[in-house]
């Protein structure tokens, strides 16, 4: 009687009702524009946040790139037409689909730029460093949209190196959500 009934409302039959399929690329858009929300929210830069501005740096926005591409590789996703089409997709979520596509098609222009590299490079680390601990919370896009503009360059080192930044390391580590002192809001 139940199985008629979902015949009747899915047209799907017992075989048809399973688990859900694991799917690496959902997986992988899910966690980057998740996280990537909350470094946003963190550091100020939603839609009516005081350093939204700073989203458009180079440096932003190869963070943004650079993380969702992190994200796609370590989830096995390395076809390159499908790894762009998530990014593009994490952007549509974090942005809307026309900023979001043109963010990407700004980031594929932006390669040789070496701001850009930078984000890129500090976001791959920060990701992987965070997938291989989980203590350890991705946090360099939030740090660099709470920067004053004079110290925004000083906040994410030139190589991007998670030493060169000892809030991130040891007992002090952040946890998921945290905002150092220096940095509430009053």
């Amino acid at each position: 009687m139940l199985l008629g009934l979902f015949q009747r409302l899915f047209g799907a039959t017992r075989d048809a009702i399973s688990l859900p399929y694991f799917d690496p690329g959902s997986k992988a858009v899910h966690i980057s524009a998740t996280t990537l929300r909350e470094c946003i929210d963190l550091g100020f830069a939603g839609a009516d946040g005081a350093n939204r501005a700073r989203l458009t740096t180079p440096f932003a926005r190869g963070y943004l790139f650079g993380f969702s591409a992190a994200c796609v590789e370590r989830l096995g996703i390395f076809d390159e037409l499908e790894a762009l089409a998530l990014i593009t997709l994490v952007h549509a979520k974090l942005f809307g689909d026309k900023i979001g596509s043109a963010l990407v098609g700004d980031a594929l222009r932006d390669q040789r730029n070496v701001e850009f590299v930078r984000g890129l490079t500090a976001a791959a680390e920060d990701v992987l460093r965070w997938l291989n601990d989980r203590s350890n919370t991705p946090l360099l896009l939030t740090d660099y949209l709470l920067a004053d503009d004079e110290a925004s360059s000083s906040m994410v080192p030139s190589s991007a190196s998670p030493t060169s930044n000892p809030e991130r390391l040891g007992p002090g580590t952040r946890r998921p959500g945290e905002i150092p002192p220096s940095r509430r809001r009053p």
